[in-house]
């Protein structure tokens, strides 16, 4: 499935088994059925591919700030749709649930500005690990607010007060 253009540590080795462990034909179908994105089947394999690969960037860097073009975030968000499965995966690959924290680049210009810099990061270990160059993702318009959360800490959300009556919400019996 992957590969890295220098020789794989025994580790690296470990964890590209377990990927090539994932069955992803149930998200390939929701990414090409025609009430969801409609891909064509090249657009679709490349999408999981990339998407395959960043899953092995979370896992080598799980302290770094990674950011997904729109492609792998749509993948993503289909993967994560399916609530026990990817409970599942995420267990088998890192032995803990990745989060999907989707308010990177969204709390101020700082961090819009770190969000950019990530998604270059994120861009240069594409190239240095795989080969892969993010072209279709070179505009920054491309790029998506979320980035993975392996290690739970306490991350500031945006917020905006609603008025909800939660008594209103209550069921009549």
């Amino acid at each position: 499935m992957l590969s890295t253009q220098s020789g794989l540590s025994k580790e690296l080795q470990l964890f590209t088994d377990k990927l090539q462990q994932l069955d992803l034909k149930a998200i390939a179908y929701q990414l090409m059925d025609s009430e969801g994105e409609k891909w064509t089947y090249e657009q679709t394999n490349r999408a999981i591919y990339h998407y395959s690969a960043f899953l092995c960037l979370i896992h080598l860097y799980p302290q770094h700030k990674l950011v997904p073009t729109q492609e792998i975030d749509k993948v993503w968000h289909c993967h994560i749709l399916d609530t026990m499965k990817y409970a599942q995966d995420c267990e088998m690959l890192f032995g803990r649930f990745v989060h999907h924290f989707p308010y990177f680049g969204k709390r101020g210009k700082a961090d819009k500005d770190n969000l950019y810099t990530a998604f270059a990061q994120t861009k240069t270990l594409f190239q240095k690990h795989f080969g892969i160059e993010l072209t279709a993702a070179e505009k920054l318009s491309q790029i998506t607010d979320c980035q993975p959360v392996v290690y739970v800490e306490q991350m500031a959300r945006p917020m905006i007060d609603v008025e909800i009556d939660y008594l209103a919400c209550a069921l009549r019996v």
